[in-house]
């Protein structure tokens, strides 16, 4: 009995499989993307990228048992290396961020204050050590549940609580020494 018999495998299955699978996970996918890289053009990358390293490895696509956490992982796995990439690049070349354009069609004033909160809360969650900021962007984000995180990450349930709570702590603080 070969692999692919014993794990219930088979090519012609796989073909099937796919179409489901994206119409399934590609929301859930691009929104944690989007979470991980707060840029639009990154994260349709990174959603590509994840699709594309999912489809040239069927056979791990397959067997894991959720394939939720399997897309997640290989997502969080990209963007760590295209981070580490980035910060070797930064260090040899620094680039300096463009301003966000304002919609026309807004008050500026209105427009300026909430851009300027959305930017903090971000810097915020940004700024936080990754081990809480995932678990955080999984939660609030991708509205997963706390054993899916578990599973996800490969942690017990009570560390991703754990990290979950001091992360809110963090934010907190935060937030209360902007309003002050």
């Amino acid at each position: 009995m070969d692999l692919a018999t014993a794990i219930d495998f088979t090519p012609a299955q796989d073909k099937a499989d796919i179409p489901c699978l994206i119409d399934t996970y590609s929301t859930m996918l691009y929104r944690f993307c989007r979470s991980l890289t707060y840029s639009k053009e990154d994260a349709e990358d990174l959603f590509q990228e994840t699709w594309i390293f999912a489809l040239r490895k069927p056979q791990k696509l397959q067997m894991a048992k959720s394939p939720q956490s399997f897309l997640c992982q290989t997502a969080l796995s990209l963007w760590k290396s295209q981070q580490r990439k980035y910060a070797r690049r930064k260090r040899i070349a620094p680039e300096v961020p463009l301003e966000f354009a304002i919609d026309s069609g807004e008050n500026l004033e209105e427009a300026l204050l909430r851009r300027t909160e959305t930017e903090f809360v971000r810097n915020l969650v940004t700024q936080l050590p990754e081990k809480f900021r995932v678990p955080l962007i999984l939660y609030y984000t991708l509205e997963m549940g706390v054993a899916d995180i578990a599973k996800t990450l490969h942690l017990p349930p009570g560390t991703v609580k754990s990290r979950l709570f001091s992360a809110r702590q963090e934010i907190k603080k935060g937030l209360l020494a902007y309003e002050s």
